[in-house]
């Protein structure tokens, strides 16, 4: 039994290690994500999927519920800085047109952030993409080939940072107080070239039996 154990050991740290730069959630139950807050918002992380449609038939997804907070966004904390220059955001995202108050922009927001900081929106860097209601939209950020805008005029390119470690979603802007339901799903980020999918462990990288004398085979 003892190879056994050595053998998940090394398979696990393999996995460990080249998912190391990987954050997801699908709001399903599969998520590496724990530390999801709602900042002058309602969420719920576990909601019945209102509109199983089009792109997006998961039976769960995260409700995002700006009830008119000024500055209203959802976010949370990695363990580790983003590697910007090698690696994307996408989301899925669906805003019922019924849900609105106001004029604002249809849009979403991401921005990231260095949590450790006591004011860390003074120094974040953020993508907006415009969108359209009543249907769900896959959408990406890529600080490093997409127009971004750095609060702080004399920060660096994103892709060159080494403190961001927050990521803030923000839907249909902010310093307003109207309202606006939002549903988010598949929030992944990753590779440029990786598709988003539940990882599937069965690919053996390194095994010995240990059955015989000698040095590891």
């Amino acid at each position: 039994m003892k190879h056994r154990y050595i053998l998940f050991f090394l398979l696990s740290f393999f996995v460990i290690c080249s998912n190391s730069q990987i954050h997801f959630d699908d709001f399903d139950g599969n998520s590496n994500i724990t530390t999801w807050f709602g900042d002058d918002c309602n969420i719920n992380l576990n909601l019945a999927n209102p509109y199983q449609q089009g792109i997006n038939a998961s039976s769960t997804v995260m409700q995002y519920h700006d009830v008119g907070g000024q500055y209203a966004n959802v976010r949370f904390d990695a363990g580790s800085s983003f590697a910007l220059a090698e690696n994307i955001f996408k989301l899925k995202i669906y805003i019922p047109s019924g849900s609105l108050t106001g004029n604002q922009p249809i849009q979403v927001s991401l921005k990231v952030q260095d949590g450790s900081l006591s004011f860390p929106w003074m120094t974040q860097s953020e993508i907006i993409k415009t969108l359209q209601l009543d249907q769900w939209q896959e959408v990406s950020f890529d600080f490093e080939n997409d127009g971004y805008i750095n609060l702080d005029g004399s920060s660096p390119p994103p892709v060159t940072r080494t403190d961001f470690n927050r990521v803030v979603i923000q839907v249909n802007g902010e310093g307003n107080s109207d309202n606006v339901i939002a549903y988010i799903d598949d929030f992944w980020y990753g590779e440029n070239t990786t598709v988003y999918e539940d990882p599937v462990y069965d690919n053996l990288v390194w095994s010995d039996e240990f059955n015989v004398d000698g040095p590891l085979d």
